[in-house]
């Protein structure tokens, strides 16, 4: 073995894809109880530790951002995602979140585990939350990386 693997070419590829409108069930101080997790559609969020954006969709929060730990809903201690997720520091039980750029992982890896997994797929086409692919950066030039630009 003599390469190092520092991205898998398909995750790269479809990571801005896909994001999940969740909704805040419970506050606990920094922890927020939501509607889907590691046994949903953000199995990386718990089990790799993958901090995804996140933005709140009220209207009316107004709090300085601070940081949140998510629980997913199936009262299961794997189903704990740390984060640090930034959120509005008002946020609230029935608030939605938007968690951005789940990639191909966020679908293949979501089971129906103890009954949850319906989920209704709308089709947008705005940007992503972030991306590598806009604009023009120049990279640092490393003889170890296939760039695929």
């Amino acid at each position: 073995y003599n390469a190092e693997l520092w991205c898998e070419p398909g995750r790269a590829l479809c990571a801005e894809y896909s994001s999940l409108i969740v909704r805040i069930e419970k506050r606990r101080g920094d922890e927020l109880y939501i509607n889907d997790g590691a046994y949903g559609a953000l199995y990386d969020a718990a089990h790799v530790d993958w901090r995804f954006p996140v933005a709140a969709l009220e209207d009316d929060l107004r709090d300085p951002a601070q940081e949140f730990a998510f629980y997913g809903p199936t009262c299961d201690d794997a189903d704990y995602m740390k984060g640090p997720f930034m959120l509005p520091g008002d946020i609230q039980a029935g608030d939605y979140i938007e968690i951005g750029m789940l990639g191909a992982y966020g679908a293949a890896m979501k089971t129906g585990f103890n009954g949850f997994g319906n989920a209704r797929q709308i089709v947008v086409e705005d940007e992503p939350m972030a991306s590598l692919y806009r604009g023009r950066r120049e990279l640092p030039a490393i003889d170890n990386v296939v760039s695929l630009r």
